[in-house]
């Protein structure tokens, strides 16, 4: 897959979940920087958020109606879950059965640089997105906004979250940064002079060392 709409969940007036993170600010943060990632690995990227709506009807057709607008492979819609606090964890949904390995593989992704539980690919037939959209497309529930261990999660690994979306849609691999190589420190030495006589040697030696050199003698 090369092209791509990603859109956030909900809308500016037509809020989603809340608790220890907010579902409509972090599914806007999200979706710029997972763009941004897919940029670099060659795709091509369309993202949306709604910021006029006034209902949830409003929002649904906004939304898919920008998708369908554009030429992409998948349609993705970025959201945060709410519901499980003792456990919480990441899921993907989906409603055409040919997207159930795709949507598997995302959630697993999310899950394992979160470090928190993967709670799988999950069909939906009720979902105005799903549904609406006339392309393949996944919703994604990146974790629990009412569980704190996801918040934390969330907060500590955003990057590498967006990365492995990106990542796993592209089926391609972000490239490592480049290490700063580490200078290592090179010793020059200088020979001053070469000798039969031992004490000749050892007469030269004395005499640097009195004006501070460090000196070494060499038998060979």
């Amino acid at each position: 897959m090369n092209e791509f709409v990603i859109s956030s969940g909900h809308a500016k007036v037509v809020r989603g979940a809340s608790g220890y993170l907010d579902e409509v600010n972090e599914a806007r943060k999200i979706v710029p920087k997972v763009a941004e990632y897919l940029k670099d690995l060659d795709c091509k990227v369309h993202t949306f958020d709604d910021d006029t709506s006034k209902t949830q009807r409003d929002n649904i057709n906004t939304i898919v109606k920008y998708h369908n607008s554009k030429s992409r492979d998948l349609d993705v819609s970025v959201h945060f879950n709410a519901g499980t606090k003792e456990t919480g964890g990441t899921e993907v949904l989906y409603y055409g059965d040919e997207n159930i390995v795709l949507a598997a593989k995302v959630s697993k992704a999310i899950s394992e640089v979160l470090g928190i539980k993967d709670r799988g690919a999950k069909k939906r037939t009720d979902l105005g997105f799903l549904k609406g959209t006339a392309k393949p497309a996944i919703l994604i529930e990146v974790c629990f906004v009412d569980t704190k261990t996801n918040a934390d999660a969330y907060k500590k690994n955003f990057d590498k979250c967006c990365k492995a979306i990106a990542e796993t849609l592209s089926g391609k691999k972000l490239k490592d940064e480049a290490k700063p190589v580490e200078k290592k420190n090179i010793i020059h030495k200088v020979q001053v002079g070469a000798f039969s006589d031992e004490k000749n040697a050892t007469k030269l030696a004395a005499e640097l060392k009195k004006k501070g050199y460090s000196v070494n003698i060499v038998k060979g």
